[in-house]
């Protein structure tokens, strides 16, 4: 069998994008994408790869989505005035604005910010029909059921619902209901899927991670404030300790964005880009160890 190499590629919403400039990059550099596995807008980017093989292709269709008036009217615009009037984390800090803002409202009156049918009108504007397991790239999304509280790998089934799960982030888009399992979003449970990618047969994996840290520290103003706190730690905890299996890590230079800020589209898939060459020499000498390491397990003759 064939040595395989894999793309792990994170959450993030708008920083996400970076990843385009990463997947530029290899295909630049002759190193090819035998297997993608992504979480919530990394999966998304991954799926359109997977699906058309060309990156230039996958960038011309996202830059018609963003200049779409689905997208426009899709409220992400709203999340990130609101973050800036009241502070980095409105989404993560309901405290910030509890009594009085309409995001509050429509949080604790529906199940989710945006309603679901224009979620899914945005979504297949986006995202080509068809299903995962006849993409041309090997290809996985993970989710969170919240009924089992498992990871969820999905590799099989039609694409739509599949991507439109691993991006349902909670309170702000709806749960996917699929095969009995409650879905959101992958980044709750597996920022990063880089054991999904070696699950899938990838023999070295580049794993891509646009999240943020956990910031700086603030005196907590409350309890409340004390428990994101916490919730921020143990998530950043867990995705640091999934991305040790990976053989590269990248951090494209786009953690201080806004996660609902798809502004500057460009700006971020050159940051992907820029992230890839500074680390090429380093990926070119992981991937001549690891595939020695591999032909010297074949030749290991039997005890």
């Amino acid at each position: 069998m064939s040595f395989r190499v894999g793309v792990a590629l994170g959450g993030g919403a708008a920083r996400a994008l970076s990843h385009v400039g990463v997947i530029e990059g290899l295909e630049a550099h002759g190193i090819g994408v035998d297997i993608i596995t992504g979480t919530s807008m990394g999966a998304v980017i991954g799926s359109l790869y997977a699906e058309q093989g060309d990156i230039a292709a996958v960038r011309s269709q996202i830059d018609a989505y963003l200049a779409s008036e689905a997208f426009k009217r899709s409220r992400l615009a709203f999340m990130r005035d609101k973050d800036a009037q009241e502070g980095e984390g409105i989404f993560w800090r309901f405290s910030q604005f509890s009594r009085k803002t309409y995001f509050y409202w429509i949080s604790i009156s529906r199940r989710a910010f945006v309603p679901e049918e224009m979620a899914r009108k945005n979504f297949e504007l986006l995202v080509k029909k068809g299903k995962l397991e006849d993409l041309k790239i090997p290809f996985a999304a993970v989710a969170l059921d919240i009924v089992s509280g498992k990871e969820v790998v999905l590799d099989r089934g039609e694409i739509l619902p599949a991507m439109m799960a691993t991006c349902a982030l909670p309170g702000i888009l709806h749960p996917v209901q699929i095969e009995g399992k409650l879905l959101v979003d992958g980044g709750w449970i597996n920022a990063v899927p880089v054991e999904t990618a070696i699950g899938l047969g990838a023999d070295f994996v580049i794993g891509v991670d646009v999240s943020r840290t956990i910031g700086e520290f603030e005196e907590p103003a409350s309890g409340l404030d004390i428990v994101f706190r916490c919730d921020t730690i143990s998530r950043y905890a867990l995705s640091t300790e999934k991305l040790r299996r990976a053989d590269i890590v990248l951090t494209p230079e786009v953690r201080h964005l806004h996660w609902a800020d798809f502004s500057n589209a460009e700006e971020v898939i050159r940051k992907g880009r820029e992230e890839l060459e500074r680390n090429i020499d380093a990926i070119r000498r992981a991937l001549r160890r690891a595939r020695m390491r591999r032909l010297f397990r074949r030749r290991k003759p039997d005890g």
